[in-house]
């Protein structure tokens, strides 16, 4: 018997195909029904002949998996608020107005703002809809704007931030994807509170998730220690610092501070341990009941966020499908789960958190069984031990190729981070949420607040050490979404015969292979041409030549660790650089036939023989720029982020007008020259 219903995996694909390809096709909604109706009929009369003749059923495939992909076009359509005649987009200007907005979610803040997602409502008297990003100046003498609550301001809409720096994170293009188009920067004093508020169960499981944390930091609890426990139990990692947060992702277990699968797939073990004695065949659906209710309570609890909302989701199926019985039932309500959550909201495929999720759960429920079989312990905790190990393994094999795609690093004791910390994951989240529901109601009692918090101190050390062998972390690997596609070819087809040994999936295998190696052969053969790069960079000047797997940088200051270096530390993963040199920023450089020019505050520039194609200013020379632009006519000018923007405005008026070409890496970010 298939554990899979083939089927149902072919026509959920084709949906996430639709969604994914519905930003190339230019298909109204219109022609999408249309499509649909057409396509519907076809498949009615295919499913019809199948039953009299079996060689139909392949057509009947066919169609239905075109329709599922229209259907998934149709949603995307269907859900995009751009459609909308009220959107901000259609009366978006550079002007100043009036706007009303409600705050729907705050974010991780940066170093001098606070940011949320809001939604506004008004632009003077008219009414408009759509989420924009807000930045509200750090300032401790107005208060922090809260959830549901509606103000008004008085600014205007800027564009999204542009990714400056080459194979950086593009957050304005992710903010796209989350059907965010706009931002707002403003000071706490330009903020006039309404009247309105929004009520709603997700307002109301945010304003519970903020009274918990205000009760938790009441209670005597270091802020490292707080950090970590509003990470574990309330899905909130803001208080998390840089250096914690790389720690655990270097020892393989930044999937813990996410409230997400793992959280609720341990707190479903706990509960279906908790109600064994109603396990029978006649209780079973009570049983269920109580599970999927608390399930959800526990998604109220913290906060109603996505991840948490999608992970409860997720195994409210599992655990309707384990009730049905069978294997088949609980792998097919896993994927019927995945593509209810993509009708409420098609954008959720673009999410990193989504696609780990899914990945992870579908390699635990398709290899840990098989793995697990190798070796039957006869005692108890062994066996238990043995379990952890053999999930951890096919979780691991699930997101690998993933994990690399975005990450681009392997952290080598993931195994034994998880051994040792996922058998006491269940008993730090029980309690946990004992610690927070005794502290809501002001009856912690101050030893067991010093007990829980000497647990998390130790979490944290034994993470620590971990992080610390830095010799098993595996970084800078770079992994195209084509390579990482195959990867996962090559590993399906590779357990495959593992489990069952047959040709055809020997042939499956080997064509995997070739396919790879010959990916690798490409990219080894087709490697990126020597190039200059102008990084953008605030208030300093960094230049990178890379040629045949070596960056030279050009810098004042001398970077003793690339990976505090973002800019650096993305160009090493694009290209998996080891070789990386520093030199002292020079008046001259070139790159081949290419000449640059770079004339810093010294107001250096005539040099004897010197004919650049390119000038670099910055440090904001003094200088007459007609009189540069007359000695060296055919040069592109270039400003970096070291100079100040007034002068880089003068600058730009001046070539402007005698139309030389102009770069600021403030406007357009990095320049490449080839």
């Amino acid at each position: 018997m298939k554990t899979y219903n083939i089927l149902l995996a072919k026509t959920i694909l084709s949906f996430i195909a639709g969604i994914l390809l519905q930003p190339y096709m230019d298909i109204s909604l219109f022609w999408c029904i249309i499509l649909m109706i057409i396509t519907y009929g076809i498949v009615c009369i295919c499913h019809r002949l199948a039953y009299k003749n079996i060689q139909w059923s392949i057509p009947f495939g066919i169609v239905l998996i075109f329709l599922f992909t229209i259907l998934g076009i149709a949603n995307k359509t269907l859900k995009n608020p751009l459609r909308s005649t009220h959107h901000y987009t259609c009366f978006q200007d550079k002007d100043t107005h009036t706007y009303l907005f409600s705050i729907q979610k705050k974010l991780k803040p940066s170093a001098y703002h606070h940011k949320f997602i809001a939604q506004l409502h008004k632009k003077d008297s008219t009414p408009i809809t759509g989420d924009v990003l807000i930045s509200v100046e750090k300032d401790s003498a107005h208060t922090i704007p809260k959830m549901g609550h509606w103000y008004y301001t008085r600014t205007s809409i800027k564009d999204l931030p542009i990714a400056k720096n080459p194979y950086q994170f593009d957050y304005g293009a992710y903010l796209k994807k989350k059907q965010i188009y706009g931002q707002f920067f403003v000071k706490g004093n330009e903020l006039l509170k309404g009247d309105q508020t929004t009520e709603n169960i997700r307002v109301g499981a945010l304003r519970f998730r903020e009274s918990v944390i205000r009760k938790l930091k009441k209670q005597p609890f270091s802020n490292k220690q707080l950090a970590i426990i509003q990470a574990l139990l309330l899905g909130q990692r803001q208080e998390i610092d840089t250096t914690m947060s790389n720690q655990y992702a270097s020892a393989g277990m930044m999937h813990i501070l996410a409230v997400s699968g793992l959280h609720v797939g341990i707190l479903l073990i706990l509960l279906r341990l908790i109600t064994h004695p109603i396990s029978n065949r006649k209780l079973r659906w009570i049983r269920s009941g109580m599970i999927i209710g608390l399930l959800w309570c526990f998604a109220f609890i913290t906060g109603l966020s996505p991840s948490v909302l999608r992970a409860v989701t997720m195994f409210s199926f599992l655990e309707l499908g384990s009730c049905l019985g069978g294997k088949r039932t609980t792998h097919d309500a896993l994927l019927f789960s995945a593509f209810i959550l993509l009708v409420i909201d098609p954008s959720l495929i673009y999410q990193v958190g989504f696609q780990l999720s899914y990945l992870a759960v579908i390699a635990i429920l398709w290899l840990q069984p098989w793995l697990y079989h190798f070796y039957r312990p006869k005692y108890y905790v062994i066996d238990k031990l043995w379990g952890i190990i053999t999930v951890s393994i096919a979780a691991q094999v699930g997101v690998l190729p993933l994990s690399l795609f975005y990450f681009h690093q392997f952290p080598g004791l993931f195994l034994l981070s998880n051994i040792v910390v996922l058998p006491f994951l269940g008993i730090i989240l029980s309690i946990g949420i004992l610690v927070i529901g005794l502290s809501y109601f002001s009856i912690l009692p101050n030893y067991l607040a010093l007990i829980y918090g000497n647990i998390i101190d130790a979490l944290n050390n034994f993470i620590a050490w971990v992080a610390s062998k830095e010799a098993f972390v595996i970084d800078h690997i770079s992994l195209s979404l084509v390579n990482m596609l195959v990867w996962y070819l090559v590993l399906i087809s590779f357990f495959y015969i593992l489990k069952k040994y047959q040709f055809k999936r020997l042939l499956f295998f080997l064509v995997t292979l070739t396919l790879i190696l010959s990916i690798q052969i490409y990219q080894k053969i087709n490697r990126e041409a020597p190039h200059l790069t102008v990084f953008h960079k605030n208030k300093e000047t960094l230049i990178g030549i890379y040629t045949s797997d070596t960056l030279v940088l050009y810098t004042d200051l001398i970077i003793d660790d690339y990976k505090k270096e973002s800019r650096v530390e993305a160009y090493q993963n694009r290209f998996n650089l080891d070789t990386i040199y520093q030199r002292r920023m020079q008046n001259y450089v070139s790159l081949q036939h290419k000449k640059i020019l770079i004339i810093d505050s010294l107001d250096i520039y005539k040099i004897q023989g010197i004919k650049p194609n390119y000038i670099l200013l910055r440090q904001s020379p003094d200088i007459h720029l007609e009189r540069l632009i007359t000695l060296y006519p055919n040069a592109t000018i270039i400003a970096d982020g070291s100079n100040y923007k007034s002068d880089i405005t003068r600058w730009k008026a001046t070539c402007l007008e005698l139309k030389i070409p102009f770069h600021s890496t403030y406007e357009k970010g990095f320049f490449i020259i080839k």
